[in-house]
């Protein structure tokens, strides 16, 4: 967790010098955990809330916006085993999903007041579990459709659909935790896979500078 605070700090101060004008967009919404199919069984990250908040710098060029992300959901993942692997235990154990990204909205349409746009994004995701698994840091990427609608000229809203692809969600790892029936350990999953997530956001905007 000190590494992820370490790097949304960075980025704030690199955010800093990069333009006198900024939009600050805190957010709350839903998240699709997705899942990961291994040979040894499914790996499934519940749905749930999430949060987050954008530094976005407007007009860089040609109606495109430069947009800083980041984005957060605390959540559960379930284990369970094919029938195939005797050896290994159906598992449930709690994860944070955090999002640092880097890219552009791209503006279409609209006029002074209500601007779609489309967006991309690339940077990492970090799976967090909360016991003894280290923490799995992927490249990333996001595909998204929104829109901001200005209700003062400093004062907005804006909603935004994304699609969010880690490119390849690999081993998991080892740990211990304790259940039921005492101490148990070992959940070990080195084959690769891909997962897909998404989200649907909202929340206000708030232009700053000039």
């Amino acid at each position: 967790m000190k590494k992820i605070n370490t790097i949304i700090a960075l980025l704030l101060l690199v955010s800093l010098t990069i333009s006198a004008q900024v939009e600050i967009a805190p957010s709350v919404g839903f998240m699709f955990g997705g899942r990961v199919n291994y040979y040894q069984g499914e790996l499934k990250i519940t749905d749930n809330m999430d949060y987050g908040v954008s530094l976005i710098f407007p007009d860089i060029s040609w109606d495109t916006d430069l947009e800083i992300n980041y984005t957060r959901m605390d959540s559960e993942a379930r284990f369970r085993a094919n029938s195939a692997y005797p050896n290994y235990d159906d598992e449930n154990f709690d994860i944070s999903v955090n999002y640092i990204q880097v890219g552009a909205l791209k503006k279409f349409g609209g006029d002074d007041k209500f601007n779609p746009f489309g967006s991309f994004s690339l940077g990492t995701t970090i799976f967090s579990p909360k016991n003894e698994i280290s923490d799995v840091w992927r490249f990333s990427i996001t595909l998204g459709l929104g829109a901001k609608y200005w209700i003062t000229e400093r004062i907005g809203i804006i909603v935004r659909g994304r699609l969010m692809i880690p490119m390849i969600f690999g081993g998991v790892g080892g740990y211990v935790g304790i259940g039921g029936g005492g101490t148990t350990g070992g959940l070990t999953l080195n084959s690769y896979a891909s997962i897909v997530q998404g989200d649907f956001n909202g929340g206000l905007v708030f232009s700053l500078g000039k």
